[in-house]
């Protein structure tokens, strides 16, 4: 059983918020439910999760979830980092916790546990799900994707995270660091080394390498797990993607 902390705090206005009318896209309306919703009842009814904090603004978190025995409400920070370290101030948890995006509104329980279970013996201090290209287009064609292009394949990121709360500390100043600077290319290539990027543009880089190059950079042992449930790769970002999400999901 693991803990978890969703996070789903308040960013700057978006298309998706301004197109919706809301502050936080956590909110979003599917189905007359807020996305974030989603995300908690698919957590609920995984059978490897135990409790589970959502880090965002606290008067609306406590409406929404009310007086849920598994899910506590906390406060956000002004930044991710700062979120995720309120989570696990609240949670305390004393071995690997989960963390997953409000925006994953297709996680499904099966998805959850997959990946949990490819984790084991939960050994590294971070675990990150990628999904394969061609696992993502049958799932979902024709929606549109970042990938990376690596020797061993055609990837995005999924939307949650498998971390030991013991490395955070060694890996949280360049975690903010990474986080400051992921919105410039240039500054980010210097950090992470001129030769990494230039093998991971001409394909040339594999997932081995990846993994490698994670642990000289944060003196931690960081792990990528292939999953093939599209559910973890796939967020509510865009009006494209909440426009999906009303017609792929159920009411709850």
């Amino acid at each position: 059983m693991v803990d978890v902390i969703v996070l789903a705090g308040t960013a700057k206005s978006s298309e998706l918020t301004i197109a919706e009318q809301v502050q936080n896209k956590a909110f979003v309306q599917i189905h007359g439910q807020a996305m974030l919703n989603y995300v908690l009842t698919a957590l609920q009814q995984t059978s490897s999760v135990q409790r589970i904090a959502v880090v965002g603004p606290l008067a609306e978190l406590q409406t929404l979830i009310g007086d849920s025995a598994q899910v506590i409400a906390v406060d956000e920070g002004s930044s991710i980092v700062e979120n995720l370290q309120r989570g696990l101030q609240a949670l305390q948890p004393n071995k690997h916790c989960l963390v997953a995006a409000s925006d994953a509104a297709f996680l499904t329980p099966a998805a959850v546990n997959h990946f949990l279970a490819a984790c084991r013996p939960y050994e590294a201090a971070v675990y990150y799900p990628i999904v394969r290209r061609e696992d993502n287009d049958r799932c979902f064609p024709g929606v549109k994707r970042t990938y990376v292009k690596l020797a061993d394949g055609e990837f995005t990121g999924g939307n949650l995270f498998l971390i030991n709360p013991a490395a955070l500390e060694k890996v949280m100043p360049r975690l903010e660091e990474f986080f400051a600077l992921r919105k410039s290319p240039l500054r980010l290539a210097a950090a992470l080394g001129f030769g990494f990027v230039l093998k991971l543009l001409t394909k040339r880089l594999t997932i081995a390498e990846l993994e490698k190059r994670f642990f000289a950079l944060f003196s931690a042992v960081g792990k990528a797990v292939i999953s093939p449930y599209a559910e973890l790769g796939t967020d509510v970002d865009k009006p494209s993607d909440l426009e999906l999400a009303r017609r792929r999901l159920k009411p709850l």
